[in-house]
């Protein structure tokens, strides 16, 4: 049995893992990113979870694969921005670990990771073409086309949620521009939603869980809704529509066989999928909007691990 080192670089924490040729995690570890740091601590740190993960294993390791959050351009192994790492500006990550390790080395964007670990181990098997979301604080996507990622003429294709949605009016995004989708689906919208309907006296649910001291956040929303909250019922309508319509989008375009959703908000089940189920089949045209399957991420948080040790084995596919 062969195995593959995987990288997860977040902004908070480096995991690394040793991953079966089956997609199963053997043995892992990980350590607070020193994301206030130049670069060498970061690889400094990864050659020390290395040679940690190396003794609980007689096993070969073929390569290495990594996800980081930014513009990566994966076929020089640079990492030009990442918004976990702002010291980090083309960064050439692969060459020094390569001396390093003696492996080969392949690191892509987070979700291109996680859109590997889908289509090879979870909700994407055996599917030729699809979208994978994850959808949190903000919205990032993968596209998958004849089996293998599209990573687009400059590398950047995925921004799915900085498609412009609202075009007049709209709420300042973080990239800079207004009206985009994660301004509306993401994490602070659905805040912002659900204060509105606390503000209206109309989601009396949440309002005594928070009167219990409980903090406000999508998964609280979500308890409420379940429970029968009015408001936080119709906080998931609205985010689903919304979603959903990009979505719609989406679909008329690409024609994916299969959209994968992961990421927190995700978690809250047939409250955001059903709206955009529904959304999509009243907006897209029908022979696609009926073809398409909507399905949630099944790894969970392992999949950006799983899809880089994908990466560490097929390397980087033009």
């Amino acid at each position: 049995m062969s195995l593959a080192l995987g990288f997860d670089l977040g902004g908070t924490t480096v995991t690394a893992a040793l991953v079966s040729e089956q997609g199963e995690i053997l043995h892992s570890l990980d350590a607070p990113t020193p994301a206030d740091q130049p670069a060498q601590a970061t690889l400094d740190l990864m050659e020390k979870l290395f040679a940690e993960l190396l003794a609980h294993t007689q096993e070969s390791v073929v390569g290495i694969g990594m996800g980081i959050a930014g513009l990566i351009n994966p076929y020089q192994g640079v990492v030009h921005t990442s918004p976990n790492l702002p010291l980090w500006q083309d960064v050439d990550l692969r060459s020094p670990l390569q001396k390093r390790f003696g492996l080969p080395v392949y690191l892509d964007n987070d979700v291109r990771a996680m859109a590997l670990g889908e289509l090879h181990f979870g909700a994407g098997q055996d599917a030729e073409s699809m979208l994978c979301l994850t959808v949190g604080t903000g919205i990032g996507s993968a596209i998958v086309l004849k089996g293998e990622i599209h990573r687009g003429a400059t590398l950047s294709a995925g921004e799915f949620g900085h498609i412009t949605v609202v075009h007049q009016g709209g709420r300042l995004c973080g990239c800079g521009n207004t009206g985009c989708l994660e301004t509306l689906a993401g994490t602070q919208g659905i805040l912002l939603l659900a204060r509105r309907y606390l503000e209206r006296g109309q989601a009396p649910i949440l309002a005594k869980k928070l009167a219990q001291g409980e903090k406000l956040m999508p998964r609280l929303v979500a308890e409420a809704a379940e429970a029968g909250d009015p408001g936080c019922i119709q906080v998931w309508n609205e985010v689903g529509t919304w979603l959903g319509s990009a979505l719609a989008g989406a679909v008329n375009f690409l024609n994916p066989e299969r959209i994968v959703i992961g990421g927190g908000i995700a978690q809250a089940g047939k409250l955001l999928f059903g709206p955009v189920r529904q959304t999509i089949l009243t907006r897209a045209f029908a022979l696609p909007a009926q073809s398409v399957q909507v399905l949630a991420a099944q790894l969970g948080p392992q999949a950006g691990i799983v899809g880089a040790s994908v990466l560490a084995r097929r390397g980087v596919k033009a």
